[in-house]
């Protein structure tokens, strides 16, 4: 994700600074349970002199996790610490919390879990450059006679394959899992393995490309769309083959305009690990063509706009055809979580809800928007 990129950034130049000569402890949420500020995967910088970077939340909570950094500054051992809020829900606290946050401490300096420093950050670079997705695993939980395992580090790329082995075969291949289920789905995780009858913990952090809204369609909800999916996140793409209607003036935010037949466009979309495509073409015979092309795209997300009735004829009339049936039941159609959107913005809301469970929860409990065009 992009906030994890740029605490990365942050990382390097601090990591760069005489002021670091020491390190800097980063904390990071690897697990929430209840009403948290902040939720898993979110990270801070402390450094020597008490500097905060970020937040885990703030509050009294926050202020536990600085004053444990220090003693993980001065002797260089990563822990794990939970943090309760439950405290800070009293009447005369700011705090409107109620939950517990696993946070995971560690010292970076020439060495960050267990890789030498500018190794890391060169891998990491490589596979931005190259726009490949890439999971950041830490073992977060070791059981006592492997500690010397606690903290450290491996990159696992989108096959599977890992940088910087842990060098366990099965702890390698429990991290090869979790950081392909957090690639997958854009979203931190952790997940707890058990080897041997000995307990771990393996938190893996997603870096993937923005995640691109490809928005078929310029008319009233693709406008929309292309207006409202920036601020939360997306790099918009519009294609329609209409030039009025798909035009810089019309689509200030978007990052890219295609005017061209939207079956050729949609197929010629070069490769992205985390795109997401919605259909909101002027027509159903058309939504079918473009829907045909994208059921042969590798996507995180793809939805059509419609009412029920006309969705399912176009989900029988492919299904007819031959269509990957596993593919056709990730459709998301109608399109968008229920909130009784009527207006072109709102259905671009609804939509856009959708979409962001999708990224951050894996879309678990979506609920359907029926909105005929």
């Amino acid at each position: 994700m992009d906030e994890l990129r740029e605490f990365l950034d942050e990382l390097r130049r601090r990591l760069a600074s005489p002021r670091a000569a020491a390190g800097v402890a980063v904390a990071s949420i690897v697990r929430h349970r209840g009403s948290t500020p902040r939720k898993t995967g979110a990270k801070m910088l402390i450094d020597p002199l008490g500097a905060q970077i970020g937040t885990v939340g703030g509050g009294c909570g926050e202020a536990e996790v600085a004053g444990r950094a220090h003693r993980v500054l001065a002797t260089g051992e990563a822990r794990r610490v939970e943090v309760s809020l439950l405290e800070e829900d009293g009447w005369e606290s700011p705090s409107i919390c109620g939950g517990v946050l696993d946070v995971f401490l560690e010292r970076a300096g020439d060495t960050w879990g267990g890789i030498q420093r500018e190794a890391l950050f060169a891998a990491l670079d490589a596979a931005r450059a190259a726009r490949k997705g890439i999971a950041l695993v830490t073992v977060t939980d070791a059981p006592p006679s492997s500690s010397a395992l606690l903290g450290r580090k491996t990159l696992v790329d989108e096959r599977g394959v890992a940088r910087f082995p842990l060098g366990d075969g099965e702890l390698d291949a429990c991290a090869a899992d979790v950081a392909l289920a957090a690639l997958a789905s854009g979203v931190a995780q952790e997940r707890a393995a058990t080897l041997d009858g000995l307990e771990w913990r393996l938190f893996a952090e997603p870096l993937v490309d923005t995640p691109e809204l490809v928005v078929v369609g310029a008319g009233h909800v693709g406008r929309a769309l292309a207006a409202l999916a920036p601020p939360v996140g997306f790099a918009v793409t519009v294609i329609d083959d209409r030039a009025s209607f798909a035009h810089p003036a019309r689509l200030p935010a978007a990052s890219r305009i295609v005017v061209a037949d939207p079956r050729s466009a949609l197929a010629d979309l070069p490769p992205h690990a985390s795109r997401y495509v919605v259909l909101v073409t002027r027509g159903h015979r058309l939504d079918a063509d473009c829907l045909r092309v994208a059921l042969g795209l590798d996507l995180v997300y793809l939805g059509m706009i419609g009412s029920r009735r006309r969705v399912g004829r176009i989900r029988d009339h492919l299904a007819a055809e031959g269509a990957d049936a596993e593919r056709l039941a990730r459709l998301r159609a109608p399109i968008g979580l229920d909130i009784g959107a009527e207006t072109p913005d709102e259905i671009a809301v609804a939509i856009l809800a959708e979409m962001i469970d999708v990224r951050r929860r894996g879309g678990r409990s979506p609920a359907a928007l029926s909105a005929v065009k």
